[in-house]
């Protein structure tokens, strides 16, 4: 009988909200334009880690945690606070070094897959940056 009540008291205690969880971090993806594969791929970790988080079905170690919070560009333990019902604390705003290094490394990424897709989503990028900052030579 003591076993069930500490067990449940556990359960209680230590219990984190996978389902919040998961929809923050898919939302959070969606809005930096990561796909699941992309997302594991700068965590280090497993697409099935990321299905896994993303589906509430498994909750990852703490250094696994910790490196899918800094690709989410949020603050360590947001996972956790995310679970517990709170706000993330994200990463504070403004655009110093580290904020500029972090961009100019996601911008690479961006033309990293760019440089090995030869079909459409090449030619869409360029087409965007075409009307962004006009023909080469046209200003």
């Amino acid at each position: 009988m003591f076993h069930n009540v500490s067990v449940m008291l556990g359960n209680m205690a230590g219990e984190l909200d996978r389902e919040r969880v998961a929809k923050y971090v898919v939302a959070r993806r969606g809005s930096l334009g990561l796909t699941q594969e992309q997302l594991a791929e700068r965590a280090g970790v497993t697409v099935k880690t990321i299905y896994n988080l993303e589906a509430g079905d498994r909750w990852p170690q703490a250094r696994t945690r910790s490196a899918i919070e800094e690709t989410l560009q949020w603050r360590g333990g947001d996972l956790v606070r995310i679970g517990e019902g709170l706000e993330p604390l994200g990463v504070p705003d403004g655009d110093g070094p580290d904020e500029a290094l972090r961009e100019l490394a996601e911008l690479n990424a961006y033309f990293a897959d760019l440089r090995a897709d030869a079909g459409d989503k090449r030619r869409m990028a360029l087409a965007f940056l075409r009307a962004l900052y006009g023909e080469p030579g046209g200003r």
